[in-house]
């Protein structure tokens, strides 16, 4: 019995210190829209693996070669350019400098602020570059 007793405990005691990996997005920034940033912000290699809007807010989840991941600057860019197709559309991309030198790769999830892609029709299309799907902002 104490046995029986014994394993339970420590059973139990192992499953109270462990951590839950949760994944936390990073301290949230806004999308920048302008040709200029668009066009010139650094373009290093950026896997996309998962995107979701929630409100105001378009979550990301992505990739990259490093050695942690902890230098990397990422900003979300966008086109000051508008598609004017029904709902308009405008193309951003995830602007990610990177110079970590080693080949294991890293993946974070980043939150960014819609609200300065707005245009007047209260709905616009985010074509986001190294993703297959449009993204319907609805505001």
């Amino acid at each position: 019995m104490k046995t029986i007793s014994f394993l339970i405990f420590s059973i139990l005691c192992l499953s109270l210190s462990c951590k839950k990996d949760e994944k936390t997005p990073s301290i949230e920034s806004s999308i920048i829209i302008g040709n200029d940033a668009f066009n010139t912000y650094p373009n290093d290699h950026v896997i996309i693996s998962d995107v979701s809007i929630s409100g105001d807010n378009l979550q990301i989840g992505f990739g990259s070669s490093g050695c942690d991941g902890k230098s990397w600057i990422i900003e979300l860019v966008g086109s000051a350019d508008i598609l004017y197709s029904d709902p308009p559309q405008r193309q951003i991309r995830l602007s990610l400098k990177n110079n970590e030198d080693c080949l294991a790769a890293f993946g974070k999830t980043m939150t960014f602020n819609l609200k300065p892609s707005r245009i007047s029709s209260g709905e616009i299309i985010l074509n986001l570059a190294g993703w297959s799907s449009p993204i319907k902002y609805k505001y």
